[in-house]
């Protein structure tokens, strides 16, 4: 067992913690964490971006769903750590395992700010039958972690209204009027996307991510932002007090808490942490409700669509940019995957609005694309031949908007196989990207569109099939989603005008090779009359498709005109932003098939 296993087991002994939880979260539920949060990728050395830990005090489990089955595999070899490949038939789900494995009063301990309220009620209603007791403060990594990394501490900045479309006093009154809806006094924050939305304000404190440490709480009289000390720019601090919010320590957040009494507040368990949960129950009366920020982020006014646009069309012109640089240059040599992955990165950064990528690159040859969310590092770094393909799935942040797209590229020589799943996966995002519904519709309603080419040769992808885009926040934002697993815990958002999600289908043959093409689309009104109004979705991403893996036979008349039509828009937006010699190569590779 790994020694970081051995110390935490004893430290549970020693406090009669029978099993012990560890997650992939900050205090804020992000996607991407800093390093301080990282606690399972310390204990266990898996390096995914998902993933839960448990540990009794003699053994050890992770769960990590589809994305990360070989990656965990690999990793855990020699640790001692079960893996357990969460979404695959006979393996059981947490809480599953917990009513399963744990005895009749034991005890589960684990950090309370690391899991939402809602989860962990949850999980008490599964165990209820056995009496668990809940040790819920408990930072345990806390005390074997003797090197930690200190907490990110980064400028926070004004995000020009310019780019916000809505203003930071727009948006209180706005939220103010959905408390009184609900008859609520106040609400607390804790999403770091949500609080740089409210406050048009943005940081550097979790990568790839433009956000900052912080909590808020917004009443009917009062908001306060909780940030850390030395944070804020001059700019910012007196753009705060003119728009009266008050500023307090971060590290007084939970004191606040514990102050609060008799109101009554609207709660959204799916992002309130158990700490927050627990403090607040006895005394108030909470008010089940989802935030207002939730649903008013998601749907990008007019001035943010009108920049995400103008950012995708340079994001185009970089990627097509790359597709030539590399098509030319692996005719004359070999590369690596972490110099391709450096290629992009550098054309992107290089924007005069550019502030980050919006996730670290994925650049991954041959079999290694079968891992879907492999990226590339000093000891896996491959070759890359004149064969075969390359999946890179990149984006970045600007000051303008967000973007995320994916194009696998070809080599040289493939199979007949790679050429049959290569031309599924266009078909596939080409369905989806097409389609025509009815205002109603979640994601879930049309994530099958996309699937259906793949499940016609038995194939599906063990990952759904798209995921919102913030507007410079996070390139993963919900709820509005493609997937149709979905359960009372996991739901997708009614899709609607102003809303962006990507369309990313894909194929992975472990040991072999992987296929992903993404596109951004954003919903928007199509036609209306006596049914309802019908909506559809307008291509935000245009780069070109590699028509080197496309094999025409296998498309309908349809998915050619889909096709063709796509390329066109390609070329004619941007053509005008290339050479000569660029433009001639992307007149070959936007051709009519």
């Amino acid at each position: 067992m790994k020694k970081e296993i051995t110390q935490l087991q004893q430290k549970m002994a020693e406090m009669s913690i029978d099993y012990y939880l560890v997650p992939t979260s900050d205090y804020h539920h992000s996607e991407y964490i800093s390093n301080y949060f990282k606690c399972r990728e310390y204990l266990s050395g898996f390096t995914g971006s998902a993933g839960t830990l448990l540990v009794s005090q003699t053994q050890a489990w992770l769960w990590a769903d589809g994305r990360y089955h070989i990656q965990a595999q690999q990793e855990l070899t020699g640790t001692g750590i079960h893996l357990m490949k969460d979404g695959l038939t006979g393996v059981p789900t947490l809480s599953d395992f917990l009513k399963e494995c744990m005895e009749t009063g034991q005890t589960l301990g684990f950090d309370g700010r690391l899991y939402t309220s809602g989860f962990i009620s949850g999980l008490k209603r599964k165990l209820s039958a056995k009496q668990i007791l809940f040790v819920y403060d408990k930072d345990l990594v806390q005390e074997i972690w003797k090197d930690r990394p200190k907490l990110v501490a980064e400028p926070v900045y004004v995000y020009p209204e310019r780019y916000a479309g809505t203003t930071v006093s727009e948006k209180i009154a706005a939220y103010r009027d959905y408390l009184m809806k609900y008859q609520a006094d106040c609400q607390l924050l804790t999403s770091l996307t949500d609080i740089a939305w409210l406050f048009n304000l943005r940081g550097h404190d979790v990568a790839c991510t433009p956000v900052f440490l912080s909590y808020a709480f917004l009443s009917l009289k009062e908001v306060i932002l909780f940030i850390q000390e030395g944070v804020l720019t001059q700019e910012a601090k007196e753009y705060l007090q003119n728009n009266g919010i008050e500023t307090r320590d971060y590290h007084s957040f939970y004191d606040f808490v514990k102050s609060i009494e008799h109101v009554r507040m609207l709660v959204d368990y799916s992002d309130l942490n158990y700490c927050c949960y627990q403090s607040l129950s006895d005394t108030n009366t909470l008010l089940r409700a989802a935030k207002y920020t939730t649903s008013a982020k998601i749907i990008k006014n007019d001035t943010e669509i009108e920049h995400t646009r103008a950012c995708h069309l340079r994001d185009g012109v970089y990627m097509t940019k790359f597709m030539y640089w590399l098509k030319n240059t692996i005719r004359k040599r070999s590369l690596s995957e972490l110099e391709a992955a450096a290629y992009i990165d550098q054309l992107r950064l290089s924007d005069d609005l550019a502030l980050d990528l919006s996730f670290e690159t994925i650049s991954a040859y041959g079999k290694n694309a079968a891992i879907v969310h492999y990226r590339p590092s000093a000891e896996s770094n491959t070759v890359v031949e004149a064969k075969g393909m390359l999946l890179v799935d990149s984006g970045g942040h600007y000051l303008d908007g967000t973007t995320d797209i994916t194009r696998t590229f070809i080599l040289g020589p493939i199979t007949e196989e790679e050429k049959l799943c290569y031309t599924t996966t266009c078909r596939s995002m080409l369905h989806l990207a097409n389609a025509k519904f009815l205002t109603g519709c979640r994601g879930s309603n049309l994530d099958c569109l996309a699937r259906e080419p793949m499940w016609e040769l038995g194939i599906d992808f063990l990952h759904g099939t798209g995921h919102g885009v913030g507007h410079v926040l996070s390139v993963h934002e919900g709820p509005n989603n493609f997937r149709f697993r979905v359960n009372s815990g996991n739901l997708d958002a009614v899709l609607l005008p102003g809303m962006i999600t990507t369309d990313e289908p894909g194929i992975y043959q472990a040991e072999k090779f992987g296929i992903r093409i993404e596109n951004e689309l954003l919903c928007k009104k199509w036609k209306q009359n006596q049914y309802g109004q019908f909506l559809e979705f307008e291509y935000l991403t245009y780069a070109p498709i590699d028509l080197d893996g496309i094999e025409p036979d296998l498309m309908n008349e349809q998915e050619k005109q889909w096709l063709n039509d796509y390329h066109k828009k390609v070329y004619e937006k941007i053509s005008p932003y290339l050479s000569k010699d660029e433009r001639k190569w992307l007149k070959e590779y936007t051709r009519e098939i």
